[in-house]
């Protein structure tokens, strides 16, 4: 029972930190952070050329993708930051005296925060989607998937066995 409920953690978190990885992939210029223009190795912190650049984004382009970056983010993080509550009250809950009962609704709630979560980010990525062209996506889709293998593979060196 216990393994069951780790994997099906362990899957949870990694759908949650790869669609993060997503939002955190569309680096947009601000005062603090490097702009589309700058050159690959003048983005501190960054591996390599940024998607921003591979996309080749149009100015029109990249004013849609900050306002719908915009208008998620707060939900997003608030929606993150309620799972991550609910998930460290499961844990103590596991660990206490608590009914069972009790355990399983609290990890309902874990399920359906995580899920609310979940949803607001596919919900941006598709508005993100939909002001891409077809080369993009394409663009996107791979860059995207390279990350999801790097992900894979440091989550299964960080826990063997599992």
């Amino acid at each position: 029972m216990f393994r069951r409920v780790a994997i099906v953690a362990a899957s949870t978190v990694l759908v949650l930190v790869g669609s993060a990885a997503v939002l955190r992939a569309i680096d947009f210029g601000n005062e603090n952070s490097p702009t589309i223009a700058q050159a690959p190795n003048e983005r501190p912190g960054k591996r390599g050329p940024g998607l921003m650049r591979d996309l080749n984004l149009s100015a029109d382009q990249m004013r849609s993708i900050q306002q719908i970056r915009s208008r998620y983010r707060d939900q997003l993080d608030n929606d993150r930051t309620a799972a991550r509550q609910a998930q460290q009250e499961l844990r103590k809950l596991m660990a206490g005296s608590a009914k069972d009962d009790e355990i399983r609704d609290k990890f309902r709630q874990v399920q359906s925060l995580r899920a609310k979560a979940a949803e607001a980010q596919f919900n941006s990525m598709l508005e993100m989607r939909g002001v891409l062209t077809q080369e993009q996506r394409q663009k996107f889709s791979e860059h995207m998937e390279k990350r999801r293998g790097e992900m894979r593979e440091r989550f299964r060196d960080r826990m063997p066995g599992i």
